[in-house]
């Protein structure tokens, strides 16, 4: 008896030993990802004010801010950030042949074909570029 209570001893510290070597997991946090996009760092110019046949398209955004990401076969493309009703808006505005199209999410990537034989995303910053997809402008690639 005296010899099953020893092992069973030696066993427990045995547990405690090997709980004290792992190590305690991280505590998670509540805080949502921040999402960030270089393209809008830079100084805003001329070229980067939506044209008229977007100008519908963004009526429920306030404070927003343009930004040029490039032509593409024809297709003009557009980075847009602003506020909506539900809080920060970004969203891709593409114009082809006068017509626009656009694509907005509150929180990620976006993306925007409406009209166009290609795809055209809006990455964030430190997200891995689509696959397949050629870089436009910062943030801003294309995928056929």
């Amino acid at each position: 008896m005296h010899r099953g209570i020893a092992v069973l001893a030696v066993g427990f510290v045995g547990v405690l030993w090997l709980a004290g070597c792992t190590d305690a997991a991280p505590e998670p946090t509540n805080s949502p990802r921040t999402y960030t996009y270089s393209i809008f760092d830079s100084g805003a110019e001329d070229i980067d004010t939506l044209p008229d046949a977007a100008s519908d398209l963004f009526a429920d955004l306030t404070q927003s801010m343009s930004r040029y990401a490039g032509d593409d076969n024809g297709t003009q493309v557009w980075a847009v950030r602003g506020i909506g009703t539900e809080g920060p808006q970004y969203c891709l505005v593409l114009v082809a042949y006068d017509m626009a199209s656009t694509g907005c999410a509150s929180r990620g990537g976006v993306g925007v074909s409406r009209g166009t034989p290609a795809t055209y995303q809006l990455v964030p910053d430190g997200d891995p570029a689509p696959d397949g997809g050629v870089k436009l402008a910062e943030n801003v690639y294309v995928v056929r």
